[in-house]
């Protein structure tokens, strides 16, 4: 990001809960793999909160950082599982 406008759209999406556009914002970024799996975990949370388990399902197991997730801290994504 190097516009103010794409960090202040950037924060007002995280704020807001407009998940699909922070992933497409973060996508091309070079985030460190805790701080991903950190955002997908919250994202998972949130569509089980709004009842859409099966997207959260979806993601779990086929996110990237949430299979890397999966490997490296397998009780956490377990956790996540059993929550879907």
């Amino acid at each position: 990001l190097n516009a103010t406008d794409s960090v202040d759209r950037l924060t007002a999406d995280v704020l807001a809960g407009r998940w699909d556009a922070v992933l497409t914002a973060v996508a091309p970024m070079s985030l460190p793999r805790g701080l991903l799996s950190e955002l997908y975990e919250q994202v998972v949370v949130e569509l089980l909160e709004l009842r859409e388990p099966d997207t959260a399902r979806q993601m779990l197991r086929g996110a990237a950082p949430l299979l890397a997730m999966k490997a490296h801290e397998p009780k956490r994504h377990a956790r996540l599982e059993a929550l879907a």
